[in-house]
């Protein structure tokens, strides 16, 4: 290989690598947008339900905290659960979920879930602890409710 071969290929390797670095940087760069704009709008929600406590003595119903998330744009929350019904009166509103969203990142983002505890803070769990408070919490009740909702969402596409 004579020197100008040899440069070419190491500009052709540079350029490559450049560009799978700057791609896997977008990616992971996205992923952290995408899981702040969604804590940013759990926060949204989260004040919209407490307010509406507040006022009326009680949380309101799944569609009003639907419809109030597609209001405000909650675009990045499309897929969270409301917990009202399943919460018992006089639980600790310092440890008991009232809204989450499980949250599956790829790259250095690491996956996890985003909650709205029933005393107001928003807060990003680990996966790890995540699946821990979401399972001590959940009744069986709750979860065969889940997995029935989920089959019919399933069956309608």
């Amino acid at each position: 290989m004579d020197k100008r071969q040899k440069r070419l290929l190491a500009n052709i390797v540079v350029v490559i690598t450049f560009t799978i670095v700057v791609v896997a940087g977008f990616a992971n760069l996205k992923n952290i947008i995408n899981r702040s704009e969604a804590m940013r709008a759990m926060e949204l929600l989260g004040k919209e339900v407490l307010q509406y406590r507040k006022e009326y003595g009680s949380l309101p119903s799944e569609t009003y905290v639907r419809q109030f998330a597609n209001r405000i744009g909650a675009v990045r929350l499309t897929d969270f659960r409301y917990r009202a019904p399943w919460i018992e009166f006089g639980c600790d509103p310092n440890t008991t979920v009232l809204i989450y969203s499980r949250k599956n990142y790829t790259g250095l983002t690491k996956s996890g879930g985003i909650v709205q505890w029933l005393g107001g803070k928003v807060e990003w769990l680990d996966k790890k602890r995540f699946d821990e408070i979401m399972e001590a919490q959940q009744q069986q009740m709750e979860l065969q409710w889940l997995r029935e909702h989920l089959q019919k969402s399933k069956n309608s596409f």
